[in-house]
């Protein structure tokens, strides 16, 4: 025979109490038939219950020590179950902020969230008896109070001496041009109410959304790689007039032309970007009738501040804007910020024209690289490199010219590589070098700088050419290396090079490259270099001898 002794409830207390319907008094009831079956005989069943099979015993007896747990925790919690003492009277409460400023956002597209705190500062209780949107479902704003969704609630409590949280979104619809969109967060105790406005702008934009997908096919257990992708006119003009907003690849088709004017604004969502294919041409500002200062702006979808220098927010598997082999861009008096990889040129044959030339423009803010070049042609001229998590500039063999260009890697996260690299080689993957002659990467006038001890990396082997020429330059480049891949004492590689002074520029977080009075990048120019841009990233003239970088300090 089984003894078990428990304190159990008078079940007169719990009718009393009208909890015959909760799941502690079933739990009592199932509780006291198993107690009441185990003090009997075997065999015998309890003149009130039904005697439960072997099998049920079974499965009873280890769940006891639960139940009787489960009750405890139901009692202990009944007990501490708070009882509320409410104001008399309405009662004011603090508010963070009676105005909250929503981020500038594109029509349809979510905002960040913003957060308001209501505290109770007196020592009773508050019931807020309903928060609510004043426009209701109509509203482009929602809010979530206390862990619960709007856009109205009801019976909220603030308990004395304490706050409760609201955190308030939006997303707006379709409109034209820049729209402002109002509302207010109503905060009532009966007849007693408080506002917290509620502001948001809205800009309506071209959205260019994928109608098709491209499949990779992988071998298994890899899965697919997915690119999905809209096809663009013949003879697109991307305009000023409202701002463009790329989901997936927008591709410019062979033999087409996507121009983008002076004064565009370009937005990626994440996984987005340009894909000029073979055959095809893309063209910025080919008027040239913007500036350094005035840019277009190829960037993320996301418009809060914070976001502005955030990288790694755009650009796809194949980068920001792929060019593809025997496709060509020509890209003037840009910005491009703040994405994965910027540009990537595919290879060239030898004799082509070049596949990109970036003049008098920024690349900043990559989590990889600025310009991936495999095998290309690529031009750089009074342009600003700045910031990558791996380099600056990637040349795997094939063709390189930069003039008065500036790279400076700052990138906030660690990083082991260098601002700008040169390979004639790489790893297949299986431990096997394969090769791609570097025809040609003549730095021309330049500032190469960053937080490494060295910033120019070198990478060959003597089974392909592997050319390079740094002249008129300010370099930070261990001059020493522990290994024989580079000779600065070399006049066929290094000519009127400065080795590892500071830049000195004016503002490299505010993205200022004006060189400050001292810096040993005054005047170091060749005149040759000079003569073939003999205009600044800002439109000054140079005088010769020119300062090296992408602007003149006069």
């Amino acid at each position: 025979m089984l003894f078990w002794i428990e304190i159990w409830p008078d079940p007169h207390f719990l009718r009393r109490a009208n909890v015959q319907n909760s799941l502690f008094y079933r739990l009592y009831s199932f509780r006291k038939q198993a107690f009441e079956f185990d003090l009997t005989e075997k065999g015998k069943a309890s003149p009130n219950f039904a005697a439960p099979s072997h099998k049920l015993r079974a499965l009873l007896k280890p769940l006891k020590n639960l139940l009787s747990l489960a009750i405890l925790l139901v009692f202990a919690l009944a007990a501490c179950r708070p009882e509320y003492r409410f104001a008399p009277e309405p009662v004011g409460l603090v508010r963070s902020q009676d105005t909250v400023f929503l981020d500038t956002v594109f029509a349809t597209v979510g905002s960040s969230t913003r957060s308001i705190r209501l505290v109770n500062p007196s020592s009773y209780d508050v019931n807020l008896s309903r928060i609510s949107l004043g426009r209701g479902s109509e509203s482009p704003f929602r809010f979530n109070a206390n862990g619960q969704p709007g856009p109205e609630l009801e019976n909220v409590v603030v308990a004395a001496g304490d706050s409760i949280w609201i955190f308030v979104e939006t997303t707006t619809p379709r409109g034209d041009g820049e729209m402002l969109w109002e509302d207010s967060l109503r905060i009532e105790q009966g007849s007693f109410s408080q506002n917290v406005y509620l502001v948001a702008l809205a800009w309506d934009a071209h959205f260019h959304y994928p109608n098709r997908v491209l499949t990779i096919r992988q071998e298994p257990p890899f899965a697919d790689l997915l690119i999905p992708y809209v096809m663009l006119g013949p003879n697109e003009v991307w305009g000023s007039d409202k701002p463009h907003v790329v989901y997936g690849y927008a591709v410019v088709d062979s033999a087409a032309t996507l121009d983008i004017s002076a004064g565009a604004r370009l937005h990626f969502h994440s996984g987005s970007g340009l894909w000029i294919s073979s055959g095809g041409t893309l063209r910025v500002d080919a008027a040239n009738t913007g500036s350094y200062e005035n840019p277009v702006l190829l960037q993320g979808d996301r418009l809060e501040p914070f976001y502005r220098d955030i990288p790694g927010q755009w650009g796809g598997l194949l980068g920001g804007i792929f060019i593809q082999r025997g496709a060509r861009a020509e890209i003037q008096n840009a910005w491009i910020r703040n994405g994965t990889l910027g540009i990537r040129c595919d290879s060239v044959a030898e004799g082509e024209p070049f596949n990109l030339i970036l003049r008098r423009s920024r690349v900043t803010d990559f989590s990889r690289a600025a310009v991936y070049s495999g095998h290309g042609r690529v031009r750089l001229e009074n342009s600003v490199l700045a910031n990558s998590g791996l380099y600056q500039v990637y040349a795997l063999g094939g063709r390189l010219e930069a003039d008065h260009c500036t790279f400076a890697n700052n990138f906030p996260g660690a990083r082991s590589t260098p601002s700008v690299g040169l390979f004639n080689r790489y790893d297949d993957g299986t431990g096997t070098f394969r090769y791609r002659g570097l025809l040609q990467a003549d730095f021309r006038n330049c500032i190469v700088d960053g937080g490494q001890e060295s910033e120019i990396g070198f990478g060959h082997g003597s089974q392909a050419a592997f050319n390079y020429r740094f002249e008129g330059s300010l370099l930070k480049l261990d001059r020493f290396p522990s290994t024989a891949a580079y000779d600065v004492n070399d006049p066929a590689r290094f000519g009127g090079c400065i080795f590892n002074s500071p830049a000195l520029f004016e503002s490299a977080s505010e993205y200022d490259y004006r060189l400050k009075l001292g810096s040993a990048a005054l005047g170091i120019g060749w005149p040759e270099a000079t003569g073939v841009v003999p205009i600044d990233a800002l439109g000054q003239v140079r005088p010769i001898p020119a300062d090296a970088g992408a602007i003149e300090t006069l």
